[in-house]
């Protein structure tokens, strides 16, 4: 029998790395229980495609205790997003792959120096020889030294070569040894572990050499394909002045905070805590804000009673004054949070009491920082199966995507990622699809968030969502905006036909022609469609839906006029929407036959003269449309009449 996805039932996506995308699948049939990872290779073409299948041949042959083998491989068509695909059935690693491990093994020294340097306490000597392993997944920094040891190998002939290689420049030069020197420390280590395959010891060595005299040499160091985040990482590591300590690179740098979030160090922290401390249950009630505060410092290892003090937050955020809940109050609820990770209820108040902080919250507050946008992501990966968790977190997200840097910084913690999985996993909730659908509109303000979206099948997953709530105006009305966002990327033509985002957008029009806010933002989604796509234009005005059938398009938008001719925002998404049909010969031509567009415009004209957003696209959809020579007698006439 002949293999194909039929044998296989896919659970979870694991990576998505152009142009391959990696998913979790379970066999079917006499396979059936056992777990595979699964390769989808997208190929240019059918030829390409049978070429990979070719060559794949030699590698079923592979059979080896230290090597993962093809168990099989097939090709397939992909209909949703018409392309061809190499397919390839691997063993499953249920405990990653060896960058997630570096990642966690990062994590872990960060951790580490944090702590010691809170102690006041500086290693300052790091290096492979001095990080050891307990087991596969977790090591320990040893071997700290005093200053006089220390002070004696920079300067004795016999010490090892690697000590004053690995000492940051500042300290080899005779001066003293501060935290950020273990941060230097510890991006040679980085700086080591990329090029191992590519340069040998002498080499890497000189290089250490030249990078301290000349930083510029670390560019060329990196010039191979290594990724942006842990070059941007190594960089600040590495600098001769202004390097940050392991505090900064903590709370501060999303890739760190990532490796860091992957390790388990805090909770062992908090389990010493526990023991030490004494729990007290009565949350102080009546009192204000800050003694609240104050209590879920004291508290926040026991998650009874930061659960409570959050609770009761939330319902204080609404009534009084939160100007209480200062920067220091924020971390700490941020904390509670991360610290409590397991807690979903600890997760939905922490995520209630941002929302109703970011209401009063400057543009330059904490709350659009990594140091708090961290932890939302985190809580819905952890708890994706709960709805509310889902809902209150992806309220939050929408509300602090309103700031442009918020937004990357969201993107940057998977947050892209964590609002699609919400909304496949709560396919069938239409307050959780909405809100999802607005929050995605809200961080497409910035353009990665949109290819990430596009990469994560984003434009796919919202026609769904539009499709099958079609009946919730809520739902419609956050869809249409989503789309919209989503349409702007170029890549987004590869599939506006096949998923018939025009007919849905024309059925929105039609199901819920009396409310504003859909006609405004379907009309508008449309208009970017048809600025990109001639196709989508066509289907606009001859009403062919691209699997047979009619949607009777233009009609519907000149009745939601009618409804809504009084309404600025409507008119102009209409009118916009004109302009855009009528940029095209062939459509312009057909518009004209079939007497669309110069009444309207006309009309709005009339209505709207004093309105600029209006007039200029009415004024140029008009030129396009009607006869020079009329459109110079109307003018002539509205300048009599006035």
């Amino acid at each position: 029998m002949l293999s194909s996805m039929e044998n296989y039932k896919i659970f979870e996506q694991l990576g998505n790395e152009a142009p391959a995308t990696v998913f979790r699948v379970e066999g079917t049939g006499d396979a059936a229980g056992k777990v595979f990872a699964l390769k989808k290779i997208e190929c240019f073409d059918e030829s390409e495609a049978n070429i990979a299948f070719r060559e794949s041949q030699p590698l079923r042959e592979l059979d080896h205790p230290y090597v993962s083998g093809y168990k099989e491989y097939f090709v397939m068509w992909q209909k949703e997003d018409s392309t061809m695909c190499m397919c390839v059935i691997t063993d499953y690693f249920k405990n990653g792959h060896l960058g997630n491990q570096i990642r966690k093994w990062l994590g872990q020294i960060i951790e580490a120096l944090v702590y010691a340097h809170t102690k006041n306490i500086i290693h300052r000597n790091i290096k492979p020889s001095n990080i050891y392993l307990q087991d596969e997944n977790h090591l320990r920094l040893g071997d700290f030294s005093v200053p006089s040891v220390i002070g004696d190998a920079k300067t004795c002939p016999r010490s090892s070569p690697s000590v004053k290689y690995y000492m940051a420049p500042e300290a080899s030069n005779g001066g003293d040894f501060t935290k950020s020197c273990d941060v230097w420390s510890l991006g040679v280590l980085l700086l080591e572990l990329v090029n191992v395959t590519t340069l040998d010891e002498n080499e890497f060595y000189a290089h250490i050499k030249e990078i301290k005299e000349d930083a510029s040499e670390l560019d060329r160091v990196l010039e191979n394909n290594y990724s942006p985040e842990l070059v941007s990482v190594i960089k600040e590591m590495l600098k001769i002045s202004n390097r940050p300590t392991a505090l900064d690179l903590r709370f501060n740098n999303e890739y760190v905070a990532k490796c860091v979030d992957m390790v388990d160090a805090a909770q062992l922290e908090k389990r010493k805590r526990q023991q030490s401390a004494r729990k007290d249950k009565n949350v102080p009630r009546d009192q204000g804000i800050l003694p609240v505060i104050e209590y879920l410092a004291k508290m926040v290892d026991f998650e009874d009673c930061a659960r409570q003090a959050l609770e009761y937050l939330v319902e204080l955020a609404k009534q009084e004054d939160t100007s209480e809940i200062d920067a220091r109050a924020k971390r700490l609820i941020k904390f509670a949070m991360r610290n409590n990770l397991e807690d979903k209820d600890i997760q939905i108040f922490g995520c209630s009491v941002f929302s109703n902080l970011i209401i009063t919250a400057a543009k330059d507050d904490i709350l659009y920082t990594p140091e708090i946008v961290s932890v939302i992501p985190l809580a819905m990966e952890k708890h994706l199966d709960s709805a509310d968790l889902q809902q209150a977190a992806a309220a939050l997200l929408m509300a602090l995507a309103s700031n442009e840097g918020s937004a990357e910084v969201i993107g940057h913690f998977d947050g892209i990622q964590n609002v699609l999985n919400a909304m496949r996993k709560h396919q069938n909730n239409p307050e959780l699809c909405s809100t999802c659908c607005h929050a995605l509109w809200s961080l497409a303000v910035n353009a990665t968030n949109i290819q990430t979206a596009i990469d994560e099948k984003g434009l796919d997953l919202v026609c769904s969502t539009l499709k099958n709530h079609m009946n919730s105006q809520d739902v419609v009305e956050a869809a249409s905006a989503a789309l919209l966002s989503l349409s702007l990327h170029d890549e987004s033509l590869k599939y506006i036909g096949d998923l018939d985002c025009v007919g849905l957008l024309i059925n929105a029009i039609e199901t819920h022609m009396k409310n504003a806010k859909v006609v405004k933002n379907a009309c508008q989604a449309l208009a970017s469609l048809v600025e990109q796509d001639e196709e989508s234009a066509y289907r606009v005005l001859t009403n062919e839906a691209p699997g047979g059938g009619h949607i009777p398009g233009v009609p519907k938008i000149l009745k939601a006029y009618e409804l809504h001719k009084d309404n600025a925002e409507v008119v102009e998404s209409i009118v916009t929407l004109v302009m855009e049909l009528a940029e095209y010969d062939d459509v312009r031509a057909e518009m004209r036959h079939l007497n669309v567009g110069p009444d309207l415009l006309s009309e709005i004209f009339k209505r709207f003269k004093e309105n600029r957003d209006i007039m200029g696209p009415c004024e140029k959809a008009l030129s396009k449309l009607q006869a020079p020579s009329k459109i110079q007698s109307q003018q002539s006439n509205q300048m009599i009449a006035v």
